[in-house]
């Protein structure tokens, strides 16, 4: 019996976002990456309804897709006015044990946006609030 394809590669993709998320932020552990990319995607899930999470999550890998809906308990979304007031709530999802760096969102972002097959990058830049559709367009 063959594997499907996500379930195949979903290590070596985990793998390659983590690596990619640290040299681009300059972090210094691969913990570190994936914790600020978890914290980032679950902010994101936050701020989106219920079907736009199906839908973002759906576009996902198989092991991101897995962190993204991870402890989700479906709520009203939370307003996404600036991308401050997003970078504020991500960076006190990360604390104590990280101090946001930099960027980060850009960051991730960036690494979502260029490690995804272009169809399924334009298909997660749709949903994403507006605030961070202007910071994935910037990129």
């Amino acid at each position: 019996m063959t594997n499907p394809r996500d379930v195949k590669y979903a290590n070596q993709s985990i793998a390659r976002w983590q690596d990619a998320l640290k040299q681009r932020a300059l972090l210094e552990t691969n913990n570190i990456a994936f914790a600020c990319l978890r914290g980032f995607l679950h902010e994101i899930r936050a701020r989106l309804s219920v079907d736009d999470i199906a839908r973002f999550g759906n576009r996902l890998p198989a092991v991101q897709r897995g962190v993204f809906y991870q402890d989700w308990l479906p709520a009203p979304p939370v307003p996404c006015v600036s991308l401050g007031e997003f970078e504020t709530a991500l960076a006190q999802r990360l604390l104590p044990h990280i101090h946001m760096p930099e960027n980060i969102s850009g960051d991730v972002l960036w690494v979502i946006k260029t490690e995804s097959e272009p169809f399924e990058a334009a298909q997660l830049r749709k949903v994403l609030p507006y605030p961070l559709q202007d910071l994935w367009d910037g990129l």
